[in-house]
């Protein structure tokens, strides 16, 4: 799949109520394509301008709360009996962002395909979690 298709892509964005009701569809979601999968999650570390985060405290408990629920995510995805890793890439966006890819996928092309598909979401909102179902494979926003 090309980056420009992939960035021509229309996002239905789901709310989610908690981090901890994301895990189950998300898991779901994942679990579908049967195959091992890295997740790709950008880590907030500063923006300047954010409505999401109004200072260093806020993006602080925001990147607690992101890894804590990507280490729930890899149990529950483990015992679904899904193989997965992760890996961690500093971002910065107020946002954190959590994509499953299929290991096949794992290109920095599409990783920044769809990091940027992610992005132009423009969500401003806080303590928000978003499911959207890309083409290749589930994805989170976090604020």
């Amino acid at each position: 799949m090309s980056t420009q298709v992939l960035a021509k892509q229309q996002l239905e964005l789901n709310e989610l109520d908690t981090l901890t009701d994301a895990v189950e569809p998300f898991s779901r979601l994942v679990s579908r394509s049967g195959c091992s999968i890295r997740l790709h999650c950008s880590v907030p570390m500063w923006s300047p301008s954010s409505d999401t985060c109004h200072d260093l405290h806020e993006l602080n408990d925001l990147r607690s709360k992101s890894l804590h629920f990507i280490h729930n995510l890899l149990k529950s995805l483990h015992s679904n009996g899904i193989s997965a890793s992760y890996r961690l890439a500093p971002s910065n966006s107020s946002l954190c962002f959590i994509c499953a890819l299929p290991t096949e996928l794992s290109v920095p092309k599409l990783r920044s395909a769809t990091v940027e598909i992610l992005q132009k979401a423009k969500i401003n909102a806080r303590e928000k979690v978003l499911l959207v179902e890309l083409e290749h494979g589930p994805a989170l926003i976090i604020s």
